[in-house]
């Protein structure tokens, strides 16, 4: 499925210059000039040709497509686009994206997403590309984070991440293999998106799902749904343990609250709920 800001058009460009510079055709382009006349022959660009056309052999038009929601456009021509995120389930992670469709800020965590047991998403689209970050249980308990550093970055591997949360390094694995072909650059020297939008611009890799092996194992549907609710119930047991005065109305832990517990205590929480023990190492 495209994205539903993407659009399509045609335009022109002169193969007689060493640079390709589109233009769009559409309401209020001015037709060609020259170009589309006998009096392309008055441009100093090309050389004269016998003959009477009555347009400059040199004009090209080409179906483009383009983004309805950047404020610059870019015209990309049709045949070189197909491997466009635009034109698959990727754009739901393109800032433009994001802005236009989610004018409030970041929205909820889809349904169609499968979760590991150290609270990482993945979602795979039809085609097989996927995308992986960390869920809002997760951001929720980190409320921002200082540093990201990623263990892994291109290839077949089990993506491997950490986080650094008040002085406290969190690594982070996906259980499982992937075709990794990028990470989110952005979250280097931008980390709190992150945990501002774990679902959306906060996301951690990018790449081609192994089939049989990608999704083993992960958790789902209503099952993921009971099972965050439990986690959720489990991490504050953990912290009313020895920090009470940190759960909102005796409840649930605020916000943010591992940046408010002792060290100690952060390693402790991270060993129940996000640790990598026991997990064998990359395939």
């Amino acid at each position: 499925m495209p994205c539903p800001f993407l659009r399509e058009g045609r335009a022109r460009y002169c193969h007689a210059v060493p640079v390709r510079k589109l233009i769009l055709e559409g309401p209020g382009a001015a037709g060609g000039g020259l170009c589309t006349t006998a009096e392309y022959r008055r441009c100093g660009v090309v050389e004269q040709e016998e003959g009477a056309a009555d347009r400059c052999p040199h004009l090209e038009e080409v179906h483009v497509q383009y983004c309805g929601a950047s404020p610059v456009t870019k015209l990309v021509p049709f045949s070189e686009s197909q491997t466009s995120p635009c034109t698959g389930g990727g754009y739901k992670y393109c800032d433009s994206y994001l802005t236009r469709a989610r004018p409030h800020g970041a929205g909820l965590a889809p349904r169609e997403l499968l979760y590991t047991s150290n609270h990482l998403w993945l979602e795979v689209d039809e085609q097989g590309l996927c995308h992986i970050g960390v869920d809002g249980f997760l951001a929720d308990l980190a409320g921002t984070v200082d540093r990201v550093t990623f263990a892994t970055e291109r290839g077949r591997h089990r993506p491997a991440v950490s986080l650094s949360v008040n002085e406290v390094e969190w690594p982070l694995l996906f259980p499982n293999s992937l075709l990794i072909q990028a990470v989110n650059s952005h979250i280097r020297s931008d980390p709190a998106r992150l945990t501002a939008d774990p679902y959306g611009s906060g996301w951690l890799f990018e790449g081609w799902e192994i089939p049989g092996k990608t999704r083993a194992g992960l958790i789902g549907g209503e099952q993921a749904k009971a099972w965050q609710a439990e986690e959720r119930e489990r991490l504050a047991r953990a912290i009313h343990a020895g920090q009470e005065e940190l759960c909102a109305d005796g409840g649930v832990p605020v916000r943010g609250v591992a940046r408010l517990l002792p060290r100690a205590d952060v390693v402790r929480v991270f060993q129940q709920f996000f640790s990598n023990a026991g997990w064998l190492a990359d395939e």
